[in-house]
């Protein structure tokens, strides 16, 4: 039946009507999947808050969980994960904080955007805890004993997270402000700095040489430890005439091989101090909480004890070098009997082969 005044064979109107049809349509399922957003979300959100652990008393606890850094990336990586709905909700999640479609540069990169800092930390970050959200349906008695957490760099972020010092949302919030921030100080041409991995020296000899390599080439051009890696094992960021002097001069020192690498950033160093005033801001505002269970922090290589701390040190971080190898040894003498890498990659686990052989056979990985 027309409207008053229609007549139902009119063009225009029937033209009118199909618009308003389609209209209430598409409304109809834009407010739908807007609805089933916030519902995955909200089921994500939730989901990355549960504790399996919270029930376990601490003394039957012994899993320990450890969170990778930057560089452990790849094309193709979270593929599993999208098949575990959390997970998808997570990535879903994800590519709203982030702003592009995280799923899809997971999946088919390319490779070189990938590797950039703006998008591999948090692409990492998503498939590690992604991949722990997996692991609570595929692997729940092993979460029901986790004891601690440690995260290599960027893996601090995830293992607070994971620990429910922030939620999901929030640390991926951080995440995105710490990379933006150390991609634009690595990106200024101030700041350009360059990477050697020095191996058979111990920290001592290393930093010795690196004064003297300083020294040499002068104008006060630095370099510095970046990271412990493992026993006798380290990186250093810094000025790429400085570093080249290193590799010359630290291998008669005692070192057994010394060479420079193709990554620009000079991370962990002071070099970092704008990324770390910018980050510093974020940090300020955060809601951060105290973690269910111990967290490592990078800068010392013990546990937080405050979240005074977590905020001061987590900002430090960028300055100051990862401490991998010394909070991997206080943590290995909490006793824990499994040690879990959720992926991508098995860079720590490496690693751990290098500190602890023990610990290193206990060591499992979680493909993300």
């Amino acid at each position: 039946m027309a409207l008053p005044g229609k007549s139902p064979y009119d063009k225009t109107y029937i033209e009118e009507c199909k618009k308003r049809a389609d209209a209430f349509f598409k409304e109809k399922e834009e407010r739908k999947k807007k609805e089933d957003e916030e519902a995955a979300a909200r089921a994500a959100e939730a989901a990355s808050a549960a504790k399996p652990w919270t029930d376990t008393p601490e003394a039957e606890r012994n899993v320990a969980i450890l969170f990778p850094g930057q560089g452990t990336q790849k094309v193709g990586m979270a593929a599993k994960l999208l098949e575990n709905k959390t997970a998808a909700a997570m990535f879903e999640m994800a590519s709203k904080v982030l702003g592009y479609d995280l799923v899809g540069l997971c999946a088919q990169g390319p490779q070189e955007k990938l590797d950039s800092t703006l998008y591999s930390q948090p692409a990492i970050f998503v498939c590690s805890l992604a991949a722990m959200e997996k692991a609570k349906k595929e692997a729940p008695e092993m979460l029901k004993k986790v004891k601690v957490a440690a995260g290599f760099s960027l893996g601090e972020y995830s293992a607070l997270v994971f620990a429910g010092a922030l939620t999901f949302e929030q640390g991926l919030k951080l995440v995105k402000a710490r990379a933006e921030a150390m991609d634009a100080a690595a990106n200024d041409p101030k700041n350009k700095g360059a990477m050697a991995s020095v191996s058979g020296a111990s920290d001592a000899v290393l930093q010795d040489a690196l004064d003297k390599a300083a020294a040499a080439v002068g104008g006060g051009k630095k370099a510095y430890i970046a990271n412990y890696m493992f026993p006798e094992g380290g990186t250093c960021f810094g000025d790429p005439k400085v570093l080249e002097k290193l590799c010359e001069i630290v291998v008669p020192m005692g070192a057994k091989n010394a060479k420079m690498l193709a990554v620009s950033g000079a991370f962990h160093t002071p070099y970092m101090q704008p990324a770390a005033d910018a980050l510093g801001k974020a940090l300020d505002e955060a809601p951060i909480q105290m973690p269910s269970i111990k967290v490592y922090s990078n800068v010392t290589g013990k546990p937080y004890a405050s979240v005074d701390e977590i905020r001061g040190l987590l900002k430090r971080q960028l300055c100051e070098p990862v401490k991998w190898e010394q909070g991997t040894k206080d943590l290995v003498t909490l006793g824990c009997t499994s040690y879990v890498e959720p992926g991508p990659g098995k860079q720590l686990k490496a690693m751990m082969r290098r500190i602890d052989n023990d610990a290193w056979s206990k060591t499992t990985t979680l493909e993300a």
